[in-house]
């Protein structure tokens, strides 16, 4: 049976950070969020209802099948597992970012987990779900003018195949590049992750 889907946003553009860097993506916004993080630079509170055949013509209007699902906190929106089906029926590979503070369903190909210390739940600072964590493809950290550094820490033991990134928070460049770097003169196995879509002027 056919439902109306949530979504905030819908658009086509080139994903712009991580691992899929310029790739063209199908980018699927979903609403509303678990935390509350100061620089966040969504506006997640809102949404538009699509229906199914609405949405499955958006996502075929490209040739690309690379879809990214991402937030507010896209896997605690109630349309998360149908927006999935509807996109593995049409052959898409499907990345998400997350906070990491949920269970991932399944049908998600990439899971980016990028932990915050901005929960509203009141889980502790940097909360990873331990299902999620083991599941993740990425682990990516925003450092900001207060990011503590000794919490990456926890990564050292993993055998996990994940990879391992640190994005600047963008309204603090310099300063924050330049913390990452020193960080990863010690510690190789992280590398930097900026936002170029920022660079390039699109969404």
């Amino acid at each position: 049976m056919s439902q109306a889907l949530q979504i905030n946003d819908l658009f086509w553009t080139l994903q712009g950070e991580g691992r899929w860097a310029g790739h063209r993506a199908l980018f699927v916004r979903l609403p509303f969020c678990n935390y509350d993080c100061p620089w966040c630079d969504t506006e997640y509170n809102s949404y538009t209802s699509w229906s199914e055949g609405d949405f499955l013509n958006f996502a075929s209007k490209e040739m690309s099948r690379f879809a990214v699902l991402t937030g507010g906190e896209p896997l605690a929106h109630k349309d998360i597992t149908r927006i999935i089906e509807l996109l593995k029926s049409k052959g898409f590979y499907i990345a998400c970012e997350t906070n990491g503070s949920f269970s991932p369903p399944e049908g998600i190909d990439f899971i980016t987990v990028s932990p915050k210390p901005y929960s509203k739940q009141k889980h502790e600072p940097y909360f990873i779900d331990p299902d999620i964590r083991q599941q993740a493809s990425e682990f990516k950290y925003v450092v900001d003018k207060n990011f503590d550094f000794s919490i990456l820490e926890r990564h050292k033991s993993e055998e996990l195949k994940a990879e391992y990134s640190l994005s600047p928070e963008f309204n603090e460049m310099p300063e924050n590049i330049e913390k990452i770097m020193t960080y990863i003169q010690e510690n190789p196995q992280w590398h930097l992750s900026l936002q170029t879509h920022k660079w390039i002027n699109i969404p």
